[in-house]
């Protein structure tokens, strides 16, 4: 084996042994006693050097290739040493292989404690679909964003959120292929979960999954909110039973409940103007859909699309005018799309038309105007404390610094669920809502963290008007 690669296996076996410390929470001297028990010098080049020594002069012919042989001698040694089982040994193993070969940078953030081993592996996997080229780019989208150590930065979710949008970033037409593909194998199904509960899994186009969503969030509004054994049925057991009432009227031809067809949509795509029309600057950057848990990104000829079929279908039309930094400015909701669909013009018209019009975005009363609380919730999509998945259209619109005091404004309202919602209020935890729609949160213990609302399309990382 050429000393190149005995000095890819020494350091793919130093970075295995950095992510058991990262994710075990071990420390380095701790598993240096592990490797010196198996008898083995904790020199990861001292063991490269002895699988390279060893493995072309031992092969049998017809048996796996040497690199396989390698692999497996690597898993036998980590399984041993660190005293994990054979999957566990595999996956460090491949995931300090990707880190080693193809992000290294990442690898050095966990090395440092400023990335932790969850974060890392969450971009590994997300790149997997990737060519090195590709998700080296990804990488360098989302590096910036660390910061000081896991809390410092993204949160979970918010990482997921930012690294998914980078891959469609990267390259929007293998992410339009996929998305192709994934639709494409859609299917239904159903096992039992035991204690005499079953799953029915529904796999589907996100659109109609979030349609599908809605349209069950509207029965079970309609479900009595007591069952029959006069106990209160909690929001979940009505979205269930409702669902199950649906099925046995649709199997056995009795009148169907009815749901309003519109009404103010929870789900809708967002897209730069240039993304909509096809050309300018931002023409090839992501959309996002919004309604289906954390906004997830669109690649860009698959979100103009669903806009345009939307509006067709008679959907309203909502623009989001941003300043330079990114920052909402206001929304306006127009009125009917023209005949033919909008053109450009025909867009900037209406909006300049709309403009003198606007309603203010403040008011005397305590409960938000609708302007007021289509600007929030543009802003801020899903609950604003720390990994919170709650969608805003779910969640109070909490005044941050309490009315009368605070005034009803978009500068002091945000979107928090019920939970939050009740620690702020008790004292248990201390926010403060800055103007660029951030919120600052301080814990009983003094931990704080600041929460920063994700870009619009166009403006995110990478993408055409980013700040």
């Amino acid at each position: 084996m050429a000393d190149a690669a005995v000095s890819t296996v020494a350091t793919v076996m130093m970075s295995v042994v950095t992510l058991s410390v990262v994710g075990c929470g071990w420390c380095p001297a701790a598993v240096t006693g592990c490797w010196s028990q198996t008898g083995q010098s904790p020199t990861w080049r001292r063991f490269g050097r002895r699988v390279g020594a060893r493995v072309p002069a031992r092969r049998v012919p017809g048996a796996t290739s040497d690199a396989e042989l390698v692999m497996s001698a690597v898993t036998v040694e980590l399984m041993m040493a660190l005293g994990i089982s054979k999957g566990h040994a595999e996956g460090l193993q491949l995931l300090a292989t990707c880190l080693v070969r193809v992000l290294p940078e990442t690898l050095a953030m966990v090395e440092c404690g400023r990335l932790d081993l969850t974060r890392a592996r969450l971009l590994a996997a997300a790149t997997e679909v990737l060519d090195d080229t590709h998700a080296r780019a990804v990488q360098a989208l989302v590096l910036p964003k660390v910061g000081a150590g896991p809390w410092d930065g993204p949160s979970p979710r918010a990482w997921r959120a930012q690294i998914q949008r980078a891959v469609v970033t990267v390259d929007p037409d293998a992410a339009r292929r996929r998305r192709e593909t994934a639709i494409a194998h859609r299917l239904v199904r159903a096992w039992a979960a035991g204690d005499g509960t079953g799953v029915l899994q529904i796999i589907a186009q996100d659109t109609e999954i979030a349609f599908a969503d809605g349209v069950i969030n509207k029965l079970a509004q309609a479900w009595p909110e007591v069952g029959a054994d006069g106990e209160a049925l909690r929001m979940d057991q009505r979205r269930v039973d409702s669902f199950m009432d649906l099925l046995r009227r649709v199997a056995y031809g009795d009148q169907l409940p009815t749901v309003r067809a519109r009404g103010e949509r929870e789900v809708g795509i967002v897209l730069h103007g240039d993304t909509f029309f096809g050309d300018g600057p931002g023409k090839d950057d992501p959309g996002e859909l919004r309604g289906l848990g954390a906004p997830a990104p669109v690649d860009p000829r698959s979100a103009a699309k669903m806009a345009r079929d939307d509006i067709d279908a008679g959907a309203a039309t909502r623009v989001l005018l941003v300043g330079g930094d990114g920052v909402l400015q206001r929304t306006i909701r127009l009125p009917e799309a023209p005949p033919g669909g909008w053109t450009r013009d025909l867009l900037e018209g209406s909006v300049r038309q709309a403009i003198p019009d606007l309603p203010p975005l403040q008011t005397e009363n305590y409960e938000p105007t609708v302007a007021i609380t289509e600007h929030v919730r543009a802003v801020h999509p899903r609950c604003t404390s720390y990994d919170c998945a709650r969608l805003a259209s779910r969640c109070d619109l909490d005044h941050d610094q309490a009315y009368p005091r605070g005034p009803t404004c978009v500068t002091n309202l945000c979107p928090r669920c019920r939970r939050h919602h009740e620690l702020k209020t008790r004292g248990l935890v201390h926010t403060r809502l800055h103007r660029d729609g951030s919120v600052t949160t301080t814990t009983l213990l003094g931990t704080t963290i600041t929460i920063r609302p994700g870009r619009l399309p166009g403006h995110g990382p990478g993408e055409a008007y980013a700040g």
